[in-house]
């Protein structure tokens, strides 16, 4: 299906093509009344930033850009704010649009539920579980590091059923944004709003149970994370929407169903009213900056590979990531990193893929889109993030050590249509499997090329986090320890519903009818 105005109008700008961002809040909320925010999500879904809002967007950006050229100047920043809202199952059950695990047996057996609940009842079991069931449950997160509200309450009670998002170039713009969106569920109804006072409603729609705030780096570290490295490179590209389409060696273009429901691509047969919408993971990282540095400079030394070059350190992290900080590729340039024109290349796909001269076989970007090593892309998430926290200190720098009220990391965020195969899958049977790329043993032997130096997990149980190293002549003759940089502090899972679905299905009557719901639960009591 082509990329239609209407098609456009009715996706959430975030998703596609991606709302323009410097400030950013994530605004966590538990639904208290059902009723009254259904009501007050019916007047907010006018408020949402679609596809073809921040397609204008761009091109705002694209016309300042050319006329601060022409002008010799710097080019004026605009606010261009965006807002855009999604739901974890318990926010869609409250919507009268999903039926819990707990529920699902009786409806089964009901004549009058059992056919709505096939037809209608979203698809994905990890969506429903959530983050913490899931990558707790299945030994993956520890729970000591997760902040305290991703984590169920002690009888098992999710404390997330949704997450507004507000963007914006200009932080006063953004705290003004914020503050609207509070006052329209917040407050009371019926008294007078002002743009910085209004009454709290003594019956509230939603209770915020998190707020994040991210924003992008200043200065010359603008577009990159914390660890130094160029972020949001590589995203994937859509067939027949993207305007630019691969060349070279670049990965094919992706089918558009690899991220929106119900589109060429997604396998998982979703109920038609979550068509145009998409699956978001939302990752709470916490970055060790001065830590990750220290490793760099006190282990370059072990790789032959930095043998000889001014920036040991410099070259070792690169061979970690797959990319020298400023984005050029080590598969096009392994031993240097001044050619601007690699910056952000994405023309190479690690042939030849037996040897990893150039390119270690465990390096993240290799892990997480191997390319060449596997020929297609079948796991598609595009990117979203953002970093959060301030700089690193001079005290932190020089005690080589982060500093307890000092966090700093990256507010992770994807999209995709089926999270199974998505983000669970690049995190789990790619970044942190020691064996993957497979079919490599005999160049790094039985250990396998190593984990994800970056986002790879391991728990105290698990085998011990290692990396092979690669020689000159792309062989491994000996594997380099690695310590853990990046602290997994919690998320979720979440439906970002498409704009329709907002105005009909999710604002409506309900799907699923909580009457009945409620019937059955009693009579089987």
């Amino acid at each position: 299906m082509a990329l239609t105005p209407a098609l456009r109008a009715n996706i959430q700008g975030d998703v596609w093509p991606g709302l323009p961002k410097r400030f950013q809040s994530f605004l966590f909320f538990r639904i208290r009344n059902q009723v009254d925010f259904k009501n007050r999500l019916k007047t907010f879904t006018d408020k949402i930033t679609t596809a073809q809002d921040a397609c204008r967007m761009s091109e705002t950006i694209k016309a300042a850009k050319k006329e601060a050229e022409q002008a010799k100047k710097s080019a004026r920043l605009q606010a261009l704010p965006g807002i855009n809202i999604a739901f974890t199952s318990t926010g869609l059950e409250a919507l009268g649009a999903f039926v819990n695990v707990r529920d699902q047996e009786l409806v089964k057996r009901d004549r009058k539920l059992s056919p709505i609940f096939r037809k209608q009842q979203l698809r994905g079991g990890l969506f429903e579980k959530g983050m913490f069931s899931d990558l707790v449950g299945e030994g993956w997160d520890n729970p000591q590091e997760l902040r305290k509200e991703y984590q169920p309450t002690s009888d098992q009670e999710r404390l997330i059923d949704g997450v507004i998002m507000v963007t914006s170039s200009l932080k006063s713009d953004l705290d003004a944004r914020v503050s609207e969106v509070k006052q329209h569920f917040l407050a009371e109804e019926g008294v007078p709003l002002n743009p910085d006072t209004y009454v709290i409603s003594r019956d509230p729609s939603i209770e915020l149970t998190l707020v994040r705030e991210g924003k992008v780096r200043p200065g010359l570290n603008k577009g990159k994370e914390h660890f130094g490295f160029k972020d949001g490179i590589s995203q994937p590209i859509i067939e027949g929407w993207d305007e630019k389409q691969p060349q070279g060696k670049e990965p094919k273009a992706a089918k558009p169903g690899l991220i929106l429901c119900g589109h060429e691509g997604d396998k998982q047969a979703q109920p038609a009213w979550a068509k145009d919408g998409s699956f978001l993971v939302f990752r709470d990282l916490q970055q060790l900056v001065p830590e990750f540095d220290t490793f760099m400079e006190e282990n370059a030394h072990l790789a032959p590979f930095t043998q000889d070059h001014p920036r040991p350190g410099e070259k070792l992290a690169a061979h970690l990531m797959g990319r020298w900080k400023n984005g050029t590729p080590v598969d096009e340039s392994p031993h240097d990193d001044s050619d601007s024109n690699l910056f952000s290349s994405n023309n190479f796909d690690y042939h030849p893929i037996d040897e990893h001269k150039k390119c270690p076989f465990a390096a993240h970007t290799r892990k997480m889109r191997p390319r060449g090593d596997m020929n297609h892309d079948h796991a598609v998430i595009w990117r979203r993030g953002i970093p959060y926290g301030e700089e690193v200190t001079a005290e932190e720098a020089a005690d080589r050590k982060s500093a307890e009220d000092k966090e700093r990391g990256l507010l992770f965020v994807c999209y995709q249509s089926d999270i199974r195969n998505g983000y669970n899958f690049l995190t789990t049977r790619w970044a942190s499997n020691h064996h993957f790329p497979d079919d490599k043993t005999h160049v790094v032997g039985e250990h396998g090329p190593g984990i994800d130096a970056i986002v790879g997990q391991r728990l105290e149980h698990h085998p011990p986090r290692s990396f092979s190293l690669p020689d000159h002549n792309g062989t491994s003759g000996e594997r380099m320890p690695l310590e853990s940089w990046v602290v997994q502090r919690g998320g979720d899972y979440f439906f970002v519903p498409s704009i329709s679905a907002l105005r009909k299905e999710l604002t409506g009557p309900g799907i699923f009818d909580q009457a009945a719901l409620e019937r059955l639960r009693e009579e089987n009591a």
